[in-house]
């Protein structure tokens, strides 16, 4: 065993995240040290580990750096997929004055919620969960809401279409459904409608069949 009289002490000192407590009992002739991290545990490192800095926590930092470059990773890996697209675009609509649909997104105060803005990830995460494949869109449920987990959903084009603000909204009944739905339930040509509405103002059923 190593002469304790001749080790430079460490205790008390710190080296990265490691806080030195107290000299390890070892049958080494190194020496070695009890180590605690900032994070809570406990460590026994080496002298010369720890006055050349090669080791700087419990492992922890390592740890962490690993997390940022599969993240980094994963991001180059998403960035020519569809869903990464998708991001992209949602906030190019509500943050980018120069996107061609700025005017109907972001020059009408829509938003992305912070979590989504800063993170794909967290979206990505929203996206799968929430029954995304490459044949759909997102959605807004409330046209005038922001993007929100809260507020979309995945749609078809077709879904979506019907929920723009410039779809015409038809109430027959107790029933409300854009004049597009109306003409597919009553098999009707939407040009021919569209254009009577456009002339003299949808009212009810009979003015969809043309009945006055």
């Amino acid at each position: 065993m190593k002469d304790k009289s001749k080790v430079r002490d460490l205790t008390g000192q710190k080296f990265g995240l490691l806080t030195v407590i107290g000299i390890a009992e070892t049958e080494t002739r190194k020496t070695y040290w009890v180590c605690q991290c900032d994070c809570g545990n406990m460590k026994t490192v080496r002298s010369d580990s720890l006055l050349c800095g090669a080791i700087k926590s419990c492992g922890c930092l390592k740890k962490a750096q690993d997390k940022v470059n599969l993240t980094k990773h994963h991001r180059h890996k998403m960035s020519g997929t569809r869903i990464y697209q998708e991001w992209q675009g949602m906030k190019g609509r509500c943050y980018n004055s120069h996107d061609p649909r700025y005017d109907r997104w972001g020059g009408r105060g829509i938003k992305v919620c912070d979590e989504w803005k800063e993170s794909f990830e967290a979206f990505y995460s929203w996206a799968l969960s929430s029954g995304y494949n490459d044949d759909l869109t997102i959605d807004r449920i409330d046209n005038d809401g922001d993007y929100t987990p809260e507020n979309c959903r995945w749609a078809t084009q077709k879904e979506q279409s019907r929920n723009r603000s410039t779809n015409i909204n038809i109430t027959i009944g107790n029933s409300t459904r854009t004049l597009t739905e109306w003409c597919e339930i009553f098999n009707l040509d939407f040009k021919t409608v569209n254009a009577r509405y456009q002339r003299n103002g949808f009212i009810g059923i009979d003015e969809l069949f043309n009945r006055t």
